[in-house]
């Protein structure tokens, strides 16, 4: 077949691709545009229709909503319009003789059962209908459906005019194709041909060879270009050959470069580690005169605005011999705050960019001085000078590199003390959450009593579960306050029975006469344990709260208490068959604030939970699997003597405040952050700079042995 034969049949089978996809695509967009608006409207008339209805259907007068339906039903698409009550049958229709009827057919009886909208599609004497069911729901209460039936003839209609317009198009298309190509094909085909001929030629290295241009199309232009592209090959070629030269030129250079950044980052890892300021200035110059093999060099400082340089390091040849000239440059770098150059001949200059092409040769530079800044202020100034030859380009880009890794590191330095002082803040507003949290759970059930108060208030066993529900509210608010102002890991500690604590949480929830949870307790002979009740009984509150909102519709819920063998801990289980936890959700999210499965839970119930429990020296384990249920289990020290003792526990910041390690500002900035992200006290302060992880081992030691002591009392007593 001829090349234009090809295109011909190309073009046609292109044609019909491209006219056939974008009419598939349209009539789908389209098909699928004309249901979503019938969606929409249908959804909008469901909703208004249900709260038009609400109070007909209480009051049992439907006058109102027969002039709502007579308005919807004048709309030429809407098929049908009724109103049911719960059972199915017909409260109002538009055709009023059906009214009464109760429904029996599959397409009412799911329509009826529908607890949100259920979109329906079928078909009747010769009509398709697409039906909309919302249900009536009003105070966790369905009170009937409401169901619009819509004729899908229009819809139908319409995607019928677009299938014949696109196959309209698509003809109108192929016959002025084939038209074109009858009476242009040979003048677009001869163009090419003449350029494959001069391709080959090309490929054989004929790089000289030209095409006539004729015309200004497409043929034309691409005539053009070719012999441009011929022209440039000609001349890459030779470029290559130079090329080729000077590549082992810079592979070379590449070499020495990736091996400076490496001495440079080995510096700037070296600088982090240095704690002392007069170490850190002797490793900057000594690293500085290392990288541009300068002869010598000496570090000023600056003080406050002052602009009196102050020598704080110097090495190399004599240089107090050029003493007052290194201060008059140093000023001058104070005042330009930039990278300050001397020529060999003492002229000043401020070098530009350096020129690639150049940079292996020398420069005009033997003293170079260069501001150290942190946040836009000059705090020293280095400078480095060289006796025999000129500074080259290469030495003064790897020092300027190695400098500005100097001032990055004093600006992060700088940055850390900002960041720190937004954690502070932001663990502020994580305590102030929480205290919210709890605040706003004594209100809602506050609201809820209201609520019931006026329909049942003059129910005498519904008045004394009201007051006692507001004594109990003003006692969660009181205890609120009180948490307020005490310090969020003081405890106060007393010995508790363990079992009565679980006992009154399921009797203030009242589970035992919940039809819809099966309840079953189990309780070990548990002796006193030492605990802060009112924590303690917040903690496992939140969790069979949590343990009920996992089962919406019942179930099981399992509490438990009991002790291991050779183990001083007392064990609580608190498990229900609810929905249950990805492992991913406990790994990562759980006990994190502000992550929570509820929709309008904050997850900061959990999180306090675990605070509360590590605060008792205590651990929480969880076990779930999505669909099979959640176990909670606490696991709580089980002391029974020495109250004040356990209240003289130290924990390891107190030990190296102790120890004079830290202060005690530095104490309390290190909790802020821990209150955040959940890191150990001493990882956080050793992150800080503060202190050494040499210190916090023996803080560590002292603890241990300290908690030995305490241990080893408390085993004697119980003996």
């Amino acid at each position: 077949m001829k090349l234009k034969g090809k295109f011909y049949l190309l073009f046609l089978v292109s044609c019909g691709l491209v006219l056939g996809t974008m009419g598939s695509v349209i009539f789908y967009h389209e098909k699928r545009l004309l249901y979503q608006k019938l969606k929409e409207r249908g959804l909008s008339l469901c909703q208004t229709l249900s709260f038009a209805s609400l109070n007909s259907l209480v009051m049992r007068d439907f006058s109102g909503v027969r002039l709502y339906i007579d308005q919807i039903t004048k709309e030429e698409d809407v098929d049908y319009v009724l109103v049911t009550d719960p059972s199915g049958r017909v409260m109002v229709h538009d055709d009023s003789g059906k009214e009464g009827l109760l429904l029996y057919d599959p397409i009412s009886i799911r329509a009826v059962r529908a607890t949100r909208v259920v979109e329906q599609s079928y078909s009747i004497e010769g009509k398709k209908i697409y039906e909309m069911a919302f249900p009536i729901e009003f105070a966790s209460m369905k009170w009937g459906t409401v169901r619009i039936g819509f004729n899908l003839e229009g819809i139908n209609q319409q995607l019928m005019a677009t299938t014949g317009f696109f196959l309209l198009l698509t003809f109108t298309v192929v016959g002025g194709a084939s038209f074109f190509f009858l009476f242009m094909g040979d003048r677009i085909i001869q163009p090419i041909k003449r350029l494959v001929i001069a391709t080959q030629e090309a490929c054989q290295g004929n790089f000289s060879i030209q095409i006539p241009v004729i015309g200004r199309d497409e043929a034309g232009k691409l005539s053009r270009v070719f012999n441009l592209m011929t022209q440039a090959l000609k001349r890459e070629k030779e470029a290559l050959e130079k090329s080729n030269k000077k590549a082992f030129s810079y592979n070379e250079k590449l070499k020495r470069k990736i091996k400076d950044l490496w001495i440079i980052g080995g510096a700037t890892r070296s600088l982090r580690e240095i704690m002392d300021t007069s170490k850190r200035f002797e490793l900057i110059l000594n690293i500085a005169i290392y990288l541009s093999k300068a002869s010598g060099g000496c570090l000023f400082s600056f003080s406050g605005e002052s602009s009196k340089p102050l020598l704080r390091v110097k090495k190399g040849f004599n240089i107090n011999l050029n003493l007052e000239r290194y201060t008059q440059l140093s000023r001058k770098a104070l005042e330009t705050r930039r990278f300050t150059t001397l020529a060999h001949k003492h002229k000043e200059a401020f070098p530009g960019k350096s020129d690639d092409s150049s940079s292996s040769r020398g420069s005009d530079f033997d003293l170079v001085a260069y501001p150290l800044k942190a946040e836009d202020t000059v705090w020293g100034v280095l400078i480095l000078e060289k006796t025999e030859g000129l500074f080259t380009r290469d030495e003064l880009q790897t020092l300027l590199t190695f400098l500005d890794e100097v001032n990055l590191l004093t600006e992060n330095s700088v940055l850390t003390k900002i960041i720190l002082e937004s954690q502070q803040l932001d663990a502020f507003n994580k305590l102030s959450s929480i205290l919210v949290h709890d605040l706003k759970g004594a209100i809602t059930q506050l609201s809820l009593s209201l609520q019931n108060a006026e329909k049942n208030y003059y129910d005498p066993r519904f008045r004394e579960d009201f007051l006692a529900t507001i004594s109990d509210s003003i006692e969660k608010m009181h205890r609120l306050t009180e948490r307020i102002d005490e310090r969020p890991d003081s405890l106060k500690l007393e010995p508790c029975q363990i079992n009565q604590i679980l006992r009154d949480i399921i009797e203030e929830l009242k589970l035992r006469k919940c039809e819809k949870v099966k309840l079953q307790e189990s309780y070990e002979d548990i002796p006193p344990v030492l605990i802060d009740s009112d924590r303690i009984k917040r903690v496992f509150r939140n969790i069979i709260v949590n343990a009920l909102e996992a089962m919406p519709e019942g179930g099981s819920l399992w509490v438990r208490s009991y002790r291991k063998e050779s183990d001083s801990s007392v064990y609580i289980d608190v498990k229900d068959s609810g929905v249950g936890m990805s492992q991913d959700f406990i790994d990562n999210y759980l006990f994190k604030p502000f992550n929570s499965t509820k929709r309008k839970g904050l997850g900061l119930a959990l999180y306090s939970s675990k605070e509360i429990v590590n605060l008792h020296g205590g651990k929480i384990f969880v076990e779930s699997c999505p669909g099979r249920g959640t176990k909670f289990t606490v696991k709580l020290p089980l002391l029974v003597q020495h109250t004040e003792k356990m209240k003289a526990r130290k924990y390891l910041g107190q030990y190296l405040l102790d120890m004079g390690a830290i202060t005690e500002e530095q104490l309390k900035e290190a909790i802020q952050i821990q209150l955040k992200d959940g890191k150990k006290i001493g990882n956080i302060l050793i992150d800080m700079g503060y202190i050494r992880e040499k210190e916090v081992l023996q803080a560590l030691q002292k603890q241990k042995n300290a908690e030995r002591k305490i241990l080893e009392t408390l085993i004697k007593d119980h003996l």
